[in-house]
């Protein structure tokens, strides 16, 4: 698998979404894709990798990890400030992929709804 080819980390992502414990729907977005937890964005998949949406606190255990790092969605653009990716040998590993794309999830799905703005 290459960690800069959308289209083998989004068949990555397909085989372990049967094991997470909630719905999850992929959608096509500009360059990549990205997935929805119960209609809440919390995975985007690009040529800057599998990233997954955490919070400003997790991110420094997240990057601690070797191989770990804020996402660039592109080459050349600025890192990411709610995303980060793992290395291919993370991505290999069914057990360590489920913890971090069930943690994005549960993230997001207790993140407050956003409000409509009143004009």
């Amino acid at each position: 698998m290459q960690h800069d080819d959308p289209y083998q980390l989004l068949e990555r992502f397909d085989e372990l979404v049967e094991q997470l414990p909630f719905i999850v729907t992929t959608r096509r977005m500009m360059s990549g894709y990205v997935a929805h937890a119960d209609g809440k964005i919390f995975v985007s998949i690009s040529r800057g990798g599998l990233g997954v949406k955490l919070t400003n606190d997790l991110h420094p255990l997240a990057v601690s990890h070797p191989g770990a790092r804020r996402m660039r969605h592109l080459e050349g653009q600025p890192e990411s400030r709610t995303y980060v990716t793992f290395s291919d040998d993370d991505l290999k590993d069914d057990a360590f992929v489920l913890e971090w794309l069930t943690l994005a999830a549960r993230l997001v799905q207790s993140a407050p709804k956003a409000r409509a703005c009143k004009r």
